[in-house]
């Protein structure tokens, strides 16, 4: 039977509508649409929006053609180093160890290494003394001035015996050297020592020098512990001293006599200290350079004049018969015997 030609077509448009339907349900159900199919999303309640560039700013670069835009990480990956707060140690385990109290750090970029000593530093330059000129800083290459060390002592020992007191000045020129000026004064005319038998002390001493001081003596002191003013001393001595003489009978002068003693002595002794308090103490023997001789003769128990030569010794009569002499230079004439115990202070 044929239809008529309008039915025809009209069935052939339906044909074609259910082979298209068909086709497209052939894709699966639960498939997403193809990129750009159907309306976008929009960044959900609460989100922030897309970064937009700002005024002014050129916009993100964009790969060129043909280049891979930049990998992003995925999820589980770790980021890049740098990106993020650094991991801290976790709860029980130690953290990372710093230099105790005392220990060295490590060796840095110009620093030593280890088990090598330290090179000294080189000594300070010279020190240059400088003279007093007109601008006060004139250099001569020389130590700056140092004090030597002094002391300064008093006799009480020859004070008291024999009525002479030295001023000891003593000065060290060396380690192991020093130089020693004693001036000395006639302080008392009649010591023990001139008339130590008593009686009327008809004796009479006093100074033939400079007023009351009669003179003097220099000399050196060898040290041999090394350190001057301490410790025991080897003294050379050259003494001088001018003396008078008198004895005296009711309040009128026997006899007079005047004596330069101008001895070379040697001694020892020895400085003890406590702090800057000393005590000094010595012994020695000289002997009487400028020897003289004054002596009585005796002729039927008439006194005669004094004489200069034959007995070797220094006769003062002690009356006018000169029925008795005393002997000034002593018992072993010219032969001198010394002694001192000096107190006072040395400064070093």
């Amino acid at each position: 039977m044929k239809l008529p030609s309008r039915a025809a077509a009209g069935v052939t448009l339906a044909s074609a509508l259910f082979l298209t339907a068909g086709t497209a349900g052939a894709q699966g159900y639960g498939q997403p649409p193809p990129p750009g199919y159907g309306p976008q999303l929009q960044p959900g309640y609460g989100q922030p929006p897309p970064p937009q560039p700002g005024y002014g700013q050129p916009p993100p670069p964009q790969p060129g053609y043909g280049q891979q835009p930049p990998p992003q990480p995925g999820y589980g990956q770790a980021p890049p180093p740098g990106y993020g707060p650094q991991p801290q140690p976790g709860y029980g385990q130690p953290p990372p160890s710093q230099p105790g109290y005392g220990q060295q750090p490590q060796p840095g970029y110009g620093s030593e290494p280890r088990g090598r000593e330290p090179e000294e530093p080189p000594p300070p330059p010279r020190r240059r003394k400088r003279d007093a000129d007109s601008e006060g800083e004139n250099e001569t290459g020389d130590e700056p001035f140092e004090m030597p060390p002094f002391s300064v002592r008093l006799d009480p020992f020859n004070w008291l015996l024999e009525g002479r007191l030295g001023f000891e000045l003593e000065a060290g020129l060396l380690d192991w050297m020093s130089v020693e000026v004693v001036p000395t004064f006639i302080v008392d005319s009649t010591p023990a020592t001139l008339n130590f038998t008593g009686g009327t002390d008809p004796l009479r001493q006093a100074s033939d020098g400079l007023g009351p001081m009669s003179g003097s003596s220099i000399g050196l002191g060898f040290w041999p512990g090394g350190k001057a003013l301490r410790g025991t001393v080897l003294r050379f001595i050259y003494q001088v001293n001018a003396m008078e003489y008198r004895t005296v009978d009711e309040g009128r002068t026997v006899d007079r006599l005047t004596h330069t003693e101008q001895a070379l002595l040697g001694m020892i002794g020895s400085h003890s200290r406590i702090g800057a308090f000393t005590i000094a103490g010595g012994f020695g023997l000289g002997v009487d350079m400028n020897e003289e001789e004054r002596c009585y003769g005796r002729s039927d128990g008439i006194a005669g004049e004094p004489t200069g030569r034959g007995c070797g010794e220094l006769h003062l009569a002690l009356d006018r018969d000169v029925k008795s002499v005393y002997d000034v230079g002593g018992f072993a004439y010219p032969v001198l015997i010394a002694g001192r115990i000096s107190l006072g202070a040395t400064f070093d």
